[in-house]
């Protein structure tokens, strides 16, 4: 087992981005020691085994080769960031906790993509939008996108909020186009095993982004805002939803159908309108109720494989990234545009009643 040592030393100190000399002053030993480790020509004294063990954060069968725990430790660290984000922990707070396991695993994608992550949430709370916060999450989200493609959305939000559009448009012009996504090309291989997953999972990544930018299509355009054909559109899509997911099921896009539901709530209120309004409100609380209910068994860690029951996607695996969290002050906004008596009629409902209490910082 001894042979490979050196090679394993060599791996992990790279791993975490750190020099021969960082992993001498460690063990109270000269550089030279590591170099002839990690050359071959000599190694380890076996009572500096488990120190370097603990220095690199794995067993000692990890370091002869062997399977560790540090993904499940680094996991652990991750859902500990989710949860508090999620929670509406202080933003300040998470960006310590997360600097903190990065010292411990320096360079880790699935902790830096936190971070970044902690980092734009605080950055957007400043008055100026160039603040130092903003400008880390920039420079982290450029790093990954190298190697994860899925955070180049968020890098375009936050160079959007700092006034960076031109390098905005430059990164999101640097894109594959749609029809080169990998989800978009392995649907079109119909002779594939997989052809019906695929054809499944190309059809949940296109519908998220399509209820997006409706979304904000309809929001921007003057001619549709704040109408009864903008709502129109909008319920057409929530439409398309119920017929491809076949009315059950919807998992985690319960959240597109939340904010389909709260744009026409808020448009209807907007119209007076507040007895149809009164009714996409209700449908949004469903939708928020069946959210929270998948994400409170997330955070608990038990390991959730979506099954859809819809013919067109009774074959697709896996949960995509990148939706809004449902939260209770979108609902709130919501019933400030109603009159005194309904909006106090609503608050007194115990039916709402959940639906303005703070989450649990125990979920």
């Amino acid at each position: 087992m001894q042979v490979n040592i050196g090679e394993k030393i060599k791996e992990l100190r790279k791993r975490d981005g750190r020099r021969q000399e960082d992993l001498a002053n460690a063990l109270g030993i000269t550089a030279q020691a590591v170099s002839r480790w990690e050359a071959g020509t000599c190694y380890p004294d076996v009572g500096l085994i488990p120190a370097i063990a603990n220095y690199f954060h794995v067993s000692i069968d990890a370091l002869f080769g062997y399977q560790n725990d540090r993904e499940g430790k680094i996991d652990a660290y991750a859902q500990e960031a989710l949860r508090r984000m999620i929670n509406g922990k202080d933003s300040g707070e998470t960006i310590q906790f997360l600097r903190k396991c990065l010292e411990e695993f320096p360079g880790e994608p699935k902790l830096l993509k936190h971070l970044a992550s902690a980092l734009q949430s605080k950055g957007f709370q400043e008055a100026d939008p160039r603040n130092p916060y903003l400008e880390e999450a920039a420079a982290i989200y450029e790093e990954l996108s190298i190697q994860d493609p899925e955070v180049v959305n968020s890098l375009l939000f936050v160079y959007a909020r700092m006034g960076e559009l031109e390098k905005a448009e430059n990164k999101a012009g640097s894109q594959p186009r749609v029809e080169l996504s990998k989800e978009v090309l392995l649907a079109t291989l119909p002779d594939l095993a997989k052809a019906e997953q695929y054809r499944g999972e190309a059809i949940l990544s296109l519908l998220h982004p399509l209820e997006r930018i409706t979304e904000n299509a309809v929001l921007w355009n003057n001619e549709l805002k704040n109408t009864r054909q903008g709502i129109e559109i909008m319920e057409a899509l929530y439409d398309l939803y119920e017929k491809i997911f076949d009315g059950k099921n919807y998992g985690i896009f319960h959240s597109d159908l939340f904010m389909l539901s709260l744009f026409s709530a808020k448009t209807s209120a907007k119209m007076k309108e507040y007895d149809q309004s009164l009714t996409f409100f209700e449908r949004a609380c469903v939708h928020y109720k069946e959210y929270w209910r998948i994400m409170e068994i997330s955070m608990q860690g038990i390991p959730q494989e979506p099954h859809y029951e819809s013919p067109l996607l009774s074959e697709a695996k896996g949960i995509l990234a990148g939706f809004a969290v449902c939260k209770p002050e979108y609902l709130k906004d919501v019933i400030t545009s109603y009159p005194a008596k309904l909006k106090k009629q609503i608050m007194k409902d115990p039916k709402y009643a959940e639906l303005f209490e703070e989450k649990k910082e125990t979920l």
